[in-house]
């Protein structure tokens, strides 16, 4: 996804999409849902457009899905470089803490679970259009990096899961709903990407240098 250009749109079909994404991916950082069908009510979006634009309400989920992931991950479209990768790293934590720190995700799991959708295959591409691909490019990004001679010298998919994990530690543990104020997480966020980086350091004995070993 390194510098991928994107082109606006001219086409009616295509700002219609693309308006009915953010209507619903700000309803679902901002109100609590538990079906596809109240996040429509809540959005206030017709189901004549959505058939128009999507053809099927799964397809309307699963590009908010994708824009979601889009969303975290635009740190990483960058390719790293030797003073960049940590930065990007911390960027890209702080992505998905704000989508984590608010109903957002959890709306998006609950709406995969328990919203009907007919034949649409929305659980399969949820996973792969989300926590998957949010993964795999993680991975990509770390395996960039390390070709590079400062990445981290182990399985690139294996670091972007324990990475990933250890995030999730973070939420769970913090509450960053609720709990801290944005110069704290940030303080945090940046914490636990040396926290990372020094423990692929410890690991491999040369993986790439880091600033200071955490207290």
């Amino acid at each position: 996804m390194f510098a991928a250009a994107h082109a606006t749109s001219t086409d009616p079909r295509e700002a219609l999409r693309a308006w009915l994404v953010q209507k619903v991916v700000d309803v679902l950082h901002s109100r609590c849902a538990d079906t596809f069908g109240a996040v429509l009510q809540m959005a206030t979006v017709s189901r004549s457009d959505v058939i128009a634009a999507f053809g099927h309400d799964g397809a309307l989920f699963v590009a908010v899905v994708r824009a979601t992931a889009d969303r975290i991950l635009a740190p990483l479209s960058e390719r790293p470089t030797g003073s960049s990768f940590h930065p990007q790293l911390i960027a890209f934590a702080r992505q998905a803490t704000e989508w984590y720190s608010g109903p957002g995700l959890s709306n998006l799991y609950r709406v995969a679970v328990a919203s009907e959708f007919g034949a649409y295959p929305v659980r399969a591409d949820f996973y792969r259009q989300g926590p998957a691909r949010v993964r795999d490019e993680l991975a990509r990004f770390m395996s960039f990096a390390k070709a590079q001679g400062f990445g981290p010298d182990m399985d690139c998919r294996r670091a972007a899961v324990h990475f990933l994990s250890l995030l999730r530690t973070y939420w769970d543990a913090a509450d960053a709903s609720s709990a801290n104020d944005q110069a704290h997480v940030d303080e945090d966020l940046d914490w636990m990407v040396e926290v990372f980086l020094y423990g692929v350091q410890a690991r491999s004995g040369h993986a790439f240098p880091s600033r200071h070993a955490p207290d």
